[in-house]
């Protein structure tokens, strides 16, 4: 893809991110095969970083991080790490239970049947022991070890049953509250190696789950804590141009490389500043629509042609 010349493709760095320690073995390049065998290009660098960082593990085994969270614009290459990653989980131990939500029940059923099985059936290798389950609220992908990604009910725990190894909450500015989480931690509780992962783009004025995550997340990278939970922020800072497009390279780590700038560039001059400002810079409802979270910049509009 071009890009202009002054800025590096893949350059952006993270505002804040939970540092690595040397020495602990990952999953980055198990989780990097995967990603070739499903058909991408392997990983990319900050894709990498981010599943190194996150699957470190103790010298006993165990991960280093119970939880992770990820914040990151749209079309990064979330999904792609998300695939890979729990495909690879399920891989590297029989009898692996993981649980995969997104921002509504159908949406995460669109995206294990329409868009990830169609992948996973065009790899020679996975086919073979990977087998869809379409049933409507069994919707699941059993794997020939014992292992199942299954779609997560989000209200309750039945559908987990007994245990949980790992946990993924997909586009988690959608939801409300801690129902997901508070529905799959239990099932986890006797997992030494179960993790929950938060993946997200920053939310709205409604998305406190999420928002609590990422308040918590940015403290504990800016402390260095290096156990019990990792995060990973990608956003452009509040007083950042948004028409910029060092703005762009400053905070998405995909642009250049399967995001191009012209398609930026269309999106910057089309689409709602505030949207815009949320979905690609990353940015949250006192910097994308400053003043309108009490009275909506369309109620004031209306108000003011009626007067």
């Amino acid at each position: 893809m071009v890009s202009s010349p002054s800025f590096l493709p893949g350059s952006a760095e993270p505002r804040w991110a939970t540092p690595s320690t040397p020495g602990r073995s990952h999953l980055a390049g198990k989780v990097a095969f995967t990603a070739s065998a499903l058909g991408f290009n392997g990983l990319m660098g900050h894709q990498r970083r981010i599943i190194a960082t996150g699957t470190e593990r103790f010298a006993d085994g165990r991960p280093a991080f119970r939880q992770v969270v990820i914040e990151e614009p749209r079309q990064q290459g979330k999904s792609v790490s998300v695939l890979s990653l729990i495909v690879t989980r399920a891989l590297e131990r029989p009898d692996t239970m993981i649980s995969y939500s997104a921002q509504t029940r159908n949406a995460g059923r669109r995206r294990m049947l329409d868009v990830w099985w169609p992948r996973i059936r065009r790899s020679r290798g996975l086919r073979k022991i990977i087998e869809p389950r379409r049933a409507l609220g069994a919707e699941a992908f059993l794997f020939a070890n014992g292992s199942m990604i299954m779609l997560a009910s989000g209200t309750e725990t039945s559908d987990h049953g007994d245990t949980l190894d790992l946990a993924v909450i997909d586009e988690a500015w959608a939801q409300r509250d801690d129902s997901i989480e508070q529905a799959v931690k239990p099932a986890m509780m006797t997992r030494d190696d179960a993790q929950l992962w938060v993946v997200s783009t920053a939310g709205t004025e409604f998305s406190a789950y999420f928002r609590g995550k990422v308040d918590d997340g940015r403290a504990m990278a800016e402390l260095g804590v290096t156990d019990t939970a990792a995060y990973f922020g990608y956003s452009a800072p509040d007083d950042a141009d948004p028409a910029d497009p060092a703005t762009w390279y400053g905070c998405m780590p995909a642009l250049g490389v399967t995001v191009s700038e012209e398609t930026v560039r269309a999106d910057f001059a089309t689409m709602d500043l505030a949207e815009f400002r949320r979905a690609y810079l990353c940015q949250w409802p006192e910097v994308a629509k400053p003043g309108w979270e009490v009275i909506s910049q369309q109620a004031w509009a209306a108000a003011a042609a009626d007067g």
